[in-house]
């Protein structure tokens, strides 16, 4: 409470502010007496200090010092009886504590300083119990309106006339969740803003309440703001009051926003858990699915009608990934990982096509629906995608890549085209490219290779490296997947240098060494065919169990 409230007790209504008017709005938490010499030593902040002098009645200056040093501790004020054991206060120390808005009070003799605490102490424990009632109340209101099925919207409207102001609820995506009223676009994006601002700090402040203000373009039109960080296991969010008169001794306004928030906080943690439990349902039926763990296309549509399953299912496996992944585990992963499904799910509906989306660990994998006379050729999902890749990137600087596989007809087929877009991807980083959508389009030919005994394509692999044997082990993999990548390229060296990220000399270099080494010559077909063959050879041989 303030110092003006306490001094509305009946029990100092005859005493006198003679210095530090100005600071009678100073808060108040407790109420001390002490007449010890070593009194300066016990003062905390927000402390009213009762005192009658005795300890420093024959030397006056001291309380110079001692009203100093409770100006710099940050206490309430100073109560003291002039006329028991001091005559005066010297004008030094009045002084003192005007330039300081430092309330010094001359008690009345009518009370003694023990009843001055106990009457003081009784008023502030009443009041604190006030607001925990206050608090227990308007909890139990909240608390009521979710149990009879009532949403945050509801709670957030029921807050608003209790702290006077405007309530707005925004996600840790800067998203609008609910508000009590309409807000200017302009102080929308300033609140939005400021928001950003305090996640990049992760907590890094003592309160819970952040006070911003002003918060307005126009000058002539004052806006105040009131934050109130609601921290959530998976992301945090916001509270925010506009416009209303919360001071620092609006405790009730204060408390029915704590109440408020605490209510929200595990109802939005309710309804995550809920997004959650389904969502791992659906990703551990669609990882059965694409790893083809089903029996049957019946049991495939049994258990996955509720996601559009039926037979025949022609569809199409795009699997994507954040580039950088070097973070797998804390809070802002999850919140990550579910700000990028929301964007793949939104750039989904604009196909208008049936589609699965899924998590699988740290893969987006989609299976969208892809008949033969869609209007959408495979040309225009990779433009699409491309779109989305960029937009992505310049909103939240994030990187994805993208594999896609080929359309098939059956159910059965699904975990065909899930395994060509992740070959695809793979390949993609691989070749050391970042951002960007690869195709899958060597089906037929791993399919007539595969048909080769083991031993015939082992013995053809050798045959066409055998003279870079001699090699070290470091020299033959650089050369070997520079020249992988060049034949990747269509023999561009600039984009070769690009994708391996070494100068365009380097990438010269070394096919001309492979060249020299292989005595064969890269441009000419023949041989440009038998070395794609080869490094193909060689992922089957991988693939292919001895």
């Amino acid at each position: 409470m303030k110092l003006q409230d306490l001094f509305q007790l009946p029990i100092y209504q005859n005493a006198r502010v003679i210095a530090g008017r100005s600071g009678l709005n100073r808060l108040v938490k407790s109420v001390n007496m002490m007449d010890a010499p070593d009194i300066a030593d016990y003062l905390k902040a927000d402390v009213l200090l009762l005192t009658t002098g005795y300890a420093i009645r024959d030397h006056p200056d001291e309380l110079y010092r001692l009203v100093q040093h409770m100006t710099q501790s940050g206490c309430a004020g100073l109560g003291i009886k002039t006329k028991r054991f001091l005559n005066e206060i010297p004008q030094q120390v009045l002084d003192l504590a005007d330039a300081n808005h430092f309330p010094v009070i001359e008690l009345s003799l009518d009370y003694s300083l023990g009843e001055l605490l106990h009457e003081s102490l009784s008023y502030m424990v009443e009041r604190h119990n006030e607001h925990l009632r206050y608090a227990l109340k308007t909890h139990r209101d909240f608390s009521q309106m979710v149990i009879q099925g009532q949403n945050i919207a509801s709670i957030i409207n029921a807050l608003s006339p209790l702290v006077g102001g405007t309530v707005l609820l925004i996600d840790g995506r800067l998203q609008t969740i609910a508000s009590s009223g309409a807000i200017a676009p302009l102080l929308e994006v300033q609140l939005q803003r400021v928001a950003q601002h305090l996640l990049t700090l992760k907590g890094e402040y003592s309160s819970p309440f952040i006070r911003l203000c002003p918060l307005s373009g126009d000058p002539s039109h004052y806006a105040e703001a009131l934050f109130y960080r609601i921290g959530l296991p998976q992301q945090t969010c916001f509270l925010i009051v506009v416009a209303a008169q919360l001071d620092d001794d609006a405790s009730l306004p204060k408390l029915a926003l704590e109440q408020a928030a605490n209510v929200i906080g595990f109802e939005l943690m309710k309804q995550q858990a809920v997004k959650e439990k389904s969502r791992r349902y659906k990703n551990e039926f669609c990882e059965d699915l694409v790893e083809g763990r089903f029996h049957s296309a019946a049991e495939m549509i049994h258990q996955g009608k509720r996601y559009g399953l039926q037979e025949p299912y022609p569809c199409l496996g795009i699997v994507c990934k954040v580039d950088d992944a070097a973070d797998t585990a804390g809070d802002h992963v999850y919140s990550k990982r579910d700000h990028i499904y929301g964007h793949i799910k939104r750039m989904l509906v604009q196909f208008q096509q049936p589609y699965i989306l899924f998590n699988k660990k740290d893969l987006f994998v989609i299976l969208l629906k892809w008949e033969q006379n869609l209007p959408m050729q495979e040309y225009q999902l990779s433009e699409r995608l491309l779109q989305f890749q960029e937009k992505l990137y310049q909103a939240d600087r994030i990187s994805m890549s993208f594999g896609i596989g080929n359309p098939v007809e059956h159910l059965t087929l699904i975990p065909n085209t899930y395994n060509e877009a992740l070959g695809a991807l793979t390949m993609g980083y691989k070749s050391r490219q970042t951002r960007f959508i690869q195709s899958y389009r060597a089906k037929e030919a791993v399919e007539l290779l595969k048909m080769i005994p083991r031993e015939a394509l082992q013995d053809f692999y050798e045959e066409s490296f055998h003279l870079l044997a001699d090699l070290e082990t470091r020299e033959r993999e650089e050369l070997m997947n520079t020249v992988l990548v060049y034949l990747e390229t269509h023999g561009q060296i600039a984009e070769t240098s690009k994708r391996l990220f070494v100068h365009r000399n380097t990438v010269a270099y070394r096919i001309n060494k492979f060249e020299q080494l292989t005595h064969r010559n890269l441009r000419d077909a023949n041989d440009s065919m038998r070395f794609r063959l080869a490094f193909l050879t060689d992922k089957i041989l991988r693939d292919i169990p001895q």
